[in-house]
């Protein structure tokens, strides 16, 4: 019989996940970006807090870029199948999390620059959205 992971072994997963990805794991930055208590990410972490409510697992979830019906896969290979469907999406979250709150100039020079990379690597230019 394959073992029932605990919410701490589905939230390690999760960390691993993130970190292969380039998103930090530590609880301090974790805690920023959601706004939520570092030491209760750490006590979910450890196992210490099994049943830590919606609101958490909610931030979790966005700030790795999952939904919440990653914290219902059952076993390793359950969870590592849901979260690699969301693997490829990675590459787009990162330019997205960069991108945050630059001013339209800023973010116009990035456009352009992707531009410039995309026909440098032979690539098509992209299609705007609604043209």
């Amino acid at each position: 019989m394959v073992p029932v992971l605990t919410l701490a072994e589905k939230l390690e997963l999760l960390f691993e996940y993130g970190e292969s990805r380039g998103i930090s794991a530590a609880y301090r930055a974790i805690a920023v970006a959601t706004g939520e208590n570092a030491n209760n990410i750490r006590k979910i972490h450890r196992g210490d807090n099994k049943n830590p409510g919606l609101k958490i697992l909610t931030a979790l979830g966005d700030y790795f870029g999952v939904d919440l019906a990653y914290f219902n896969c059952k076993t390793k290979v359950d969870c590592e199948a849901y979260l690699s469907r969301f693997a490829p999406a990675r590459e787009t979250d990162e330019i997205k999390l960069r991108a945050h709150g630059m001013s339209e100039a800023g973010l116009a020079a990035l456009r352009t620059m992707m531009d410039m990379a995309r026909r440098a690597e032979g690539l098509p230019p992209v299609k705007k959205p609604g043209k």
